[in-house]
């Protein structure tokens, strides 16, 4: 490759004098270094300027600074005065009175996919003045004693009849054996003299045996160990399956004694939680290991954090942002000032964490401007264009100038 006459290269432009003064590489350098150092002054003035501007500080909600011993006497001092008492717990929404014991309010907890919960089942054999009811699959005997040749002895069949002789079929579910009698003798007299029918129970409360046989197990006795599928449901022998997720304890047990009652008498369902699986929320962005966690206790925004190894130098806490979706009719989404927790003793921005939280910590703009930079120069133009320059920058922030 050949110099032509005013000091360039052939083919490509490259200046091998770049001391001469005037020299058209050298402008053509020095325009490309002015541009680029103008481009840095525009996007560093807005830093400048919001790092320069003094922002409002909230006053210190700090309550004392421990410093000597008798610090720590009005600490605990401050303590017995701030204990909330059964009298205080009306006034305080978070606290709640048991047995005149003023304890923190913790929401029921909720079933949800996974969970396990172990049915128990009581069957009553109390004595009762109540008369016993004919149900599906009883078997009853009809004995006539002066007509012996029509006694027989029949099933409740599934629609709730009996088929006996002469008459047919006769509605017998949900009738005392009383009224059942009552009900054949009437039908009878029209066409025998006297029947006298007795009505006797030869196999009854079929559905309680039904259910033992589903439920009897040697180690746990009559009980049922029943997960909480992926949909939310749990299945009960004899009335099927129900929903159980988003429901209390309380709720699902209350449920499910009402469709057995329309099944099984004298049949009780005590259900017990075995084992949870904790609810989990998602802590992402700037902190040292961001992921999902369990929410195996009550935390808050600053214990969450805690739990994702605290947050890194480039975090932003003015400025977490707080997505939650629990319960609500729409996601909503929240900023969140943990920093005047941290620095200002703030307690009150120092929220609860529902399940499902999605705790986004942002980086601060130093960061974002270094990551602007990376992007623009470090890997943008000066990988497509690597030049050499110099340049200097005077920057007054009422006058900047560029040489």
């Amino acid at each position: 490759m050949e110099r032509t006459a005013d000091g360039c290269k052939s083919g490509p432009r490259v200046c091998w004098k770049p001391t001469e003064k005037g020299h058209p590489c050298c402008r053509t350098a020095q325009t490309v270094g002015k541009a680029l150092a103008l481009l840095v002054t525009v996007l560093l003035v807005p830093f400048l300027v919001s790092c320069s501007s003094t922002s409002q500080k909230q006053n210190s909600e700090i309550d004392l600074h421990v410093q000597k011993p008798e610090d720590v006497t009005r600490l605990k001092n401050t303590e017995t005065a701030l204990t909330v008492t059964p009298e205080k717990a009306a006034l305080h929404p978070e606290y709640q009175t048991i047995e005149r014991i003023a304890v923190p309010y913790i929401p029921e907890y909720r079933i949800g996919p996974s969970d396990v919960v172990e049915i128990v089942y009581h069957i009553r054999y109390d004595r009762t003045n109540e008369e016993y009811r004919l149900e599906i699959q009883d078997k009853i005997s009809l004995h006539f004693p002066y007509h012996p040749q029509f006694s027989t002895t029949v099933l409740v069949r599934t629609d709730g009849r009996i088929t006996v002789p002469l008459i047919g079929e006769v509605h017998a579910a949900s009738k005392t054996p009383r009224e059942l009698a009552a009900l054949l003798n009437r039908e009878y007299s029209k066409y025998i003299n006297n029947p006298s029918i007795t009505v006797a129970l030869e196999e009854f409360n079929v559905k309680i045996e039904e259910l033992k046989r589903a439920i009897t197990t040697a180690p746990r006795g009559q009980s049922k160990i029943a997960p909480v599928t992926p949909d939310g449901r749990i299945s009960f022998p004899i009335i099927g399956s129900l929903h159980a997720e988003g429901l209390t304890v309380d709720q699902l047990e209350k449920i499910v004694n009402d469709k057995y009652e329309t099944q099984v008498r004298n049949l009780r369902v005590t259900l017990i939680l075995l084992e949870i699986h904790h609810p989990k929320f998602y802590v992402v962005g700037e902190v040292s290991r961001p992921g999902a966690y369990e929410m195996t206790s009550r935390i808050s925004l600053l214990d969450a954090l805690a739990l994702a190894n605290g947050h890194k130098k480039s975090a932003r806490l003015s400025d977490v942002v707080v997505f939650r979706n629990d319960g609500l009719e729409r996601p909503i989404a929240f900023k969140v000032d943990l920093e005047a927790a941290l620095k200002q003793g703030a307690t009150h921005v120092n929220l609860p964490v529902k399940p499902a939280d999605i705790i986004y910590v942002p980086k601060t703009r130093l960061d974002e401007f270094n990551d602007l930079v990376e992007k623009v120069f470090t890997r943008g133009l000066y990988a497509i264009a690597p030049f050499q320059s110099n340049f200097t920058v005077n920057y007054d922030i009422r006058n900047p100038s560029i040489r």
